[in-house]
């Protein structure tokens, strides 16, 4: 199964590691949405807006969605989820393609909209 990652999930982020085990299948990918910085050290989407969020399309395996599942805080119902899983069409080189991404749950994560649709590590204060 395919991931859309748009945070510290990315390459050169903190949480990278967690994705050693994946193949790396778009460096460039384009999913629809807001991005906010939760003012935490990483960011959150909603996929109710248009703007452009850019990110990086893993093959996931099997064994590695718990170890994400738990980074992310999500359970798969509990009311004190962070995110939810979505699966989205994201753009590749013109093309689309499915793949789950992590959707804000916790409307507190949205503090401030990142409006270039980027999320840069080294711009927050809270790393």
């Amino acid at each position: 199964m395919k991931l859309f990652v748009y945070g510290s999930l990315k390459r050169g982020g903190k949480y990278h590691c967690y994705l050693d085990e994946a193949t790396l299948i778009a460096e460039h990918a384009v999913a629809k949405g807001v991005l906010y910085d939760s003012g935490l050290g990483y960011p959150a989407i909603v996929l109710s807006g248009s703007d452009d969020i850019i990110g990086e399309i893993y093959d996931i395996p099997d064994e590695l969605w718990p170890a994400l599942d738990d980074l992310e805080g999500y359970t798969g119902g509990a009311e004190t989820d962070l995110f939810d899983k979505s699966v989205t069409a994201v753009e590749v080189a013109g093309e689309e393609v499915e793949a789950v991404i992590y959707v804000a749950k916790d409307k507190s994560l949205l503090n401030s909209i990142i409006s270039d649709g980027v999320w840069d590590e080294s711009q927050t204060l809270f790393v």
